[in-house]
């Protein structure tokens, strides 16, 4: 039979689905079995590479190829790597290996690759040089996104556009609008950049805002802010340094704002008071540090949280005072607990500004209360903060009997907490503490609780809460 006779090749059937699509635990073994077959090619796709090199033998990284990378420069690329190569000294196999694992981390904490593969291959004019072939997909640059996000009590229609990239140099460029509910209207413009080989971040943005804060007082806020950071990681946690230069105004009045004066601080005011002296400038430098060991941050597990902010306003403009916050907590698989503190001075006899003073309550932080109604009030309304503050919560975390595959847990907690002014209020004064319980579940990184509880000690100011309590948010007190 002639070739021409043959029959046509038939073409291979559409592969079939291996599971029935109503059943939910057969279709998520199959996803595992396949993704273990992926890793186990991965991992003997690896020892085929490595085969050919002695685990003892000294070799040279000589160099690092990337291939793929069409918008990012390759001056950038070798400023990323000369550190690792330029002692030019020679390394065993072992070595080598977590070189290949420090240009791989560098590579993906730009953020501009969607995949990274990485290979060892020996040069041809040395026997024992060595070459690290990495092989990228660079991430889209642009980037269109409008969303309704929820955190902290409060929800927004956000709007964000995003660069990356944009010269070659794994900087980004994003602007965003929002409207809300309490962040009435916001919009932000910022620009950032590694530097020093990637191991800092720098960025500068500008942001607007109009928030509502008639929850507690009677006046919304106007801000306008430029600000500076640096960023980097170490071994031993982040760092932060900052600079913002920020003009705040009080308006927008309620009728029942406060008009008379209230020792709130080293000076004596009122919400009335602090609008009519129309716009504060705030100049402040500030440092942070953050050390998280937590498996992650919904529902934690295991680890440990710390983090110690200090900022200094007073460069120029109306503010001046010393400012420090302290965070910790500490997680295990059913029990967890977790402390807050802060202390503001004030510098040079004067008030530290409402904006700037610390508020407390409500169903991220002490529960069953209502939001930032502890601390100082006036005869009227209005809730005008603390220069001091502590809280602490205890929770317990457990998956809801015979159904622990359930995205819901069951939640207990007890929390406890002070704001104040002077260190002579926190001995003479009781702290306001809560208990209750309800269900915890996660909208993406949100945390969703809705907990019923009543306070067990409140002073006669507080916004005491009973019942159900809903909260959204993405920090949380234990």
């Amino acid at each position: 039979m002639s070739s021409s006779q043959l029959p046509a090749s038939t073409p291979p059937a559409p592969p079939q689905i291996l599971f029935d699509e109503g059943d939910v635990e057969r279709q998520l073994l199959w996803h595992q079995n396949r993704l273990q077959s992926r890793l186990d090619g991965h991992q003997r796709r690896i020892a085929a590479d490595l085969a050919q090199f002695h685990r003892l033998d000294f070799y040279k990284l000589s160099a690092v190829r990337v291939s793929g990378g069409h918008y990012t420069r390759p001056e950038f690329l070798s400023e990323l790597f000369r550190p690792l190569l330029a002692d030019g000294r020679e390394r065993t196999l072992p070595e080598i290996l977590k070189c290949s694992d420090e240009i791989h981390d560098r590579l993906a904490k730009l953020g501009i690759f969607s995949h990274l593969q990485m290979s060892l291959a020996a040069t041809r004019d040395d026997p024992q040089g060595l070459e690290a072939l990495v092989k990228v997909v660079e991430r889209g640059r642009f980037f269109l996104k409008t969303s309704t996000d929820v955190g902290n009590g409060e929800g927004a229609l956000t709007g964000l556009a995003r660069v990356r990239n944009v010269c070659g140099r794994a900087e980004v460029f994003e602007a965003s609008i929002g409207l809300g509910n309490k962040t009435r209207a916001s919009c932000q413009v910022r620009a950032e950049a590694p530097l020093w080989a990637a191991r800092a971040r720098g960025e500068l943005a500008a942001n607007a805002s109009e928030r509502d804060f008639s929850g507690f007082a009677s006046c919304n806020e106007t801000s306008k802010a430029v600000a500076a950071r640096l960023r980097t990681d170490t071994a031993y946690g982040a760092h932060e340094l900052s600079y913002e230069l920020a003009t705040r105004t009080i308006g927008s009045l309620l009728p029942g704002a406060s008009d008379r004066l209230v020792v709130a601080s080293t000076q004596p005011f009122s919400i009335r008071q602090v609008a009519a002296a129309g716009p504060n400038l705030r100049s402040a430098v500030s440092l942070s540090w953050i050390r998280d060991t937590r498996d992650q941050t919904v529902f934690p597990t295991k680890g440990s949280l710390l983090k110690l902010v200090q900022e200094y306003a007073g460069l120029f403009g109306q503010t001046n005072y010393l400012k420090m916050t302290v965070e910790s907590g500490f997680v295990r698989p059913l029990l967890s607990t977790s402390a807050v503190s802060g202390l503001i001075h004030p510098l040079a006899g004067r008030a530290v500004p409402f904006n700037d003073r610390f508020q407390l309550g409500g169903p991220t932080n002490v529960r069953m209360f209502q939001m930032n109604s502890l601390g100082p009030k006036d005869r009227s309304y209005d809730y005008l903060g603390g220069e001091k503050y502590w809280a602490t919560g205890l929770s317990v975390l457990a998956p809801i009997p015979s159904k622990p595959d359930w995205p819901l847990k069951l939640h207990g907690f007890i929390n406890a907490g002070s704001l104040f002014n002077d260190w002579q209020t926190l001995k003479s004064q009781k702290p306001s503490v809560a208990l209750g319980m309800g269900l915890v579940g996660s909208i993406q990184d949100v945390r969703v609780e809705a907990n019923v509880g009543m306070p067990l000690l409140a002073q006669k100011s507080d916004g005491a809460r009973r019942g159900l309590q809903v909260g959204l948010g993405i920090g949380f007190l234990s």
